[in-house]
């Protein structure tokens, strides 16, 4: 397993959709997550995202989630706060915002301070 506070992202491509996953495990009283930025630039519409908290360290309950652009600015619009440690929750195009020649940063607050919590963002975009 990866180390406390690292991230492991995996960057794909169908057609036109582009599809980003962030495997996460919190650090020690709230560390950083190091690595949690995309290598790929990306510009879009955000057509869905789904947080999944670890089956056996799960976050803390009301963990938060922000994808952050080059301008530090939440392409969640903020619908990544208060996720519930037991279940995987959504968030549907409606709700969410937009990428511009971006590279992507998870950030990850609240998760607890075991630096054994854990979980995975995915994001689609087009």
């Amino acid at each position: 397993m990866a180390a406390v506070g690292t991230v492991t992202i995996v960057e794909e491509v169908f057609d036109s959709i582009k599809l980003i996953s962030w495997s996460w495990i919190g650090g020690t009283a709230e560390t950083a997550l190091a690595a949690a930025t995309t290598t790929s630039f990306y510009t879009g519409r955000l057509l869905f995202a789904v947080t999944v908290p670890g089956t056996s360290d799960a976050p803390a309950d009301g963990y938060a989630c922000q994808i952050l652009d080059k301008n530090d600015i939440d392409i969640l619009s903020n619908n990544g706060m208060n996720r519930d440690s037991a279940s995987v929750e959504t968030i549907l195009e409606a709700s969410l915002g937009a990428a511009a020649n971006t590279q992507l940063e998870l950030s990850i607050q609240n998760s607890g301070s075991s630096g054994a919590a854990n979980g995975v963002v995915y994001l689609w975009i087009r």
